[in-house]
C-alpha cells in the first residue's frame, strides 16, 4: 500500500469514525491514535519530498533528460534577401 492510499484510508477512518457509534472515551482515543499516525506520514512524507528535492532526481523521465534543439534550415536551400 503506498502512503497516498494510506493517508486516504486513515482519513476516511476519522471521517467515519464518529458514525460507527462506539463509546466516547473509545472515539477520542481512536481518533488521536488516527490523529498520529496522520503527522507520522505527513513527516515521513516530506522527508521523501525533501530528498528527492535535494538531489535533483524528483520527477525524471527518460523525456526529461533529452535537450530540446531547435531546427535551423540548412544553408544549401536559403537564398539571402535583400
Amino acid at each position: 500500500m503506498t502512503l497516498d492510499a494510506l493517508i486516504m484510508l486513515v482519513g476516511a477512518l476519522v471521517a467515519i469514525l464518529p458514525f460507527l457509534g462506539f463509546p466516547n472515551g473509545w472515539d477520542s482515543a481512536l481518533l488521536f491514535i488516527l490523529g498520529v499516525i496522520i503527522i507520522g506520514l505527513g513527516i515521513v512524507v516530506r522527508r521523501r519530498e525533501s530528498h528527492l528535492g535535494s538531489s535533483g532526481n524528483r520527477h525524471t523521465s527518460p523525456q526529461s533528460k533529452q535537450t530540446f534543439v531547435e531546427a535551423a534550415p540548412s544553408g544549401d536551400s536559403v537564398t539571402p534577401q535583400e
